[in-house]
């Protein structure tokens, strides 16, 4: 299983909202498990080398299941990883804003940021991180409720237009950042089951 789409693209929009935060125009791709695209947004303002950094940092994430943070210091002259960031196309990036995500020890893709500094951008890159984490907690609680009911019919797209009409009509004092979460926590539970 991979990240459903919907579900990666609420994700890139928590990173823009975290970017926006800090007043950073950034670039913010998120890949599968085995790091090819699958979500993409690049702010207005971002440097154009953020595009394919962003990407190369996703990329690393998925396709070594770590950071690119904790890569780094494997690659330094000496360490057990050196020079890895000379294959694969040139596309290892060995400098934090590269984090997997992951279910149940599973990576089942990752998030790349780049156009800040890189404090910056593994901030912004742990923000999303966090809203991950947050879906698959509630994900988890959803399942056994969802279990019985599940109709195979229905594609994501449809289930997901479902619950934001269903959620924004009967719970319209929550905020929509939770409502997102809470949307894309059931798309995980449903696929999951």
């Amino acid at each position: 299983m991979n990240i459903p789409y919907p579900v990666a693209r609420c994700l890139g929009s928590v990173a823009e909202t975290a970017a926006a935060n800090l007043g950073v125009a950034m670039a913010i791709a998120l890949v599968d498990g085995e790091g090819s695209l699958q979500y993409f947004l690049r702010m207005e303002g971002a440097l154009p080398a953020s595009t394919e950094i962003a990407v190369s940092k996703a990329y690393t994430a998925a396709a070594l299941r770590m950071s690119t943070e904790e890569l780094g210091p494997l690659a330094l002259p000496g360490g057990p990883l050196y020079g890895i960031q000379h294959t694969h196309d040139g596309k290892i990036i060995l400098f934090g804003g590269g984090i997997p995500l992951g279910l149940q020890d599973r990576v089942l893709g990752a998030i790349g940021i780049s156009g800040g500094t890189v404090e910056e951008d593994v901030r912004v890159a742990e923000a999303a991180v966090a809203a991950w984490k947050e879906m698959g907690e509630w994900a988890a609680c959803m399942r056994p409720l969802l279990a019985a009911k599940r109709d195979n019919s229905q594609s994501l797209t449809r289930v997901e237009a479902q619950l934001w009409e269903t959620l924004q009509k009967d719970t319209g004092t929550l905020p929509v950042e939770f409502l997102s979460l809470l949307v894309g926590a059931l798309i995980l539970a449903v696929r999951e089951l």
